[in-house]
């Protein structure tokens, strides 16, 4: 009874931020003129700021934030380690490293070219970084200082692209902290059919985790090599993670509070935290969206700063449980 309560508690505040997104914004319109607008039966202006503005808003927030818990659960069930997450840990910072050399010029791309681009750069990143704790049993708390350093180095080489082209637009901001104000359809295509890919594939994947959660040695004497299985899913991390800065920038910590949450609601199995660590992204990550939106109506705070709030007092209390 309880379990049933929790997703009926976790779909109702789904629904009031989905509905918070269409029917809430800068520009006043009534409930009426909003369901007109929705059905394409009222002015053109309304029906442009629903369909073309806050709807694209609304799933993008929400699909940005299903791959940012995907990856992140996907990471710690990997690594074994708590602090998991894809931008912390520098796989985000491979796409934004890209993004800044489009920003500067250096790049020219189209939409295709770009979201392909951001997916490829971070993918790198995840595979070095794979790479780089691949040593057999490495603890936690080395796979987090090793992730942290990658994202250091990831967001040093993204601001020196920007700072030696001397551009500094207004998107460089929204990169490095966040934003979805320059939603669109064409994102919500892209982090879709990316989010269906990599969640079919982790589910394939969710059976080996299981022994790697018993250390390396006793996941291979049970028929897993953690080492391969461990690439495949940087390489999913990291396709997620690249999708996700290409729509919305470096929406920090997301990755890493979702899985913590989700296996207190949905339960330990790497099956239940993945669709539960994907539930818990988008709800948070919507959730900030809309309060970085709305509480200094017109003005915006980045999104990036309202997870961050969020997520770091949860990393200060999982670092002072890591032995």
């Amino acid at each position: 009874m309880r379990v049933k309560i929790r997703y009926v508690v976790l779909f109702s505040f789904t629904t009031f931020m989905v509905l918070t997104g269409i029917f809430v914004g800068h520009t006043a319109f009534t409930i009426t003129e909003i369901m007109n607008g929705l059905t394409r039966s009222g002015e053109d202006m309304v029906s442009t700021i629903v369909w073309d503005v806050r709807i694209p808003r609304v799933l993008v927030s929400l699909l940005v934030g299903g791959c940012l818990g995907l990856s992140g659960v996907l990471i710690q069930l990997s690594t074994k380690s708590p602090l998991g997450d894809p931008n912390l840990f520098g796989i985000g910072g491979g796409a934004a490293v890209f993004l800044a050399m489009m920003a500067a010029g250096i790049l020219v791309f189209g939409s295709l070219g770009i979201v392909i681009g951001s997916i490829l750069c971070s993918v790198f990143v995840a595979l070095l970084f794979s790479k780089l704790i691949s040593v057999e049993n490495i603890s936690p708390i080395r796979i987090a200082i090793i992730g942290i350093a990658v994202g250091s180095l990831t967001i040093a080489l993204g601001t020196s692209v920007v700072s030696h082209s001397r551009v500094f637009p207004t998107q460089i901001l929204g990169l490095v902290s966040g934003s979805f104000t320059a939603s669109d359809w064409i994102s919500v295509y892209y982090l879709s059919v990316t989010l269906v890919i990599c969640t079919i594939s982790a589910f394939l994947l969710s059976r080996r985790f299981y022994p790697m959660i018993l250390g390396d040695v006793l996941s291979r004497s049970l028929g897993v090599n953690p080492h391969s299985t461990r690439t495949y899913v940087m390489v999913l991390a990291g396709g997620l993670a690249g999708v996700s800065v290409y729509a919305g920038g470096l929406v920090g910590f997301v990755g890493l509070m979702s899985p913590h949450i989700a296996r207190r609601i949905f339960g330990h199995s790497p099956s239940s935290m993945i669709i539960g660590s994907l539930w818990i992204g988008s709800l948070a990550t919507i959730f900030a969206d809309q309060f970085a939106r709305l509480i200094f109506a017109p003005m915006e705070l980045p999104v990036g700063m309202v997870t961050t709030a969020m997520g770091a007092p949860i990393m200060m209390y999982l670092a002072l449980k890591i032995r």
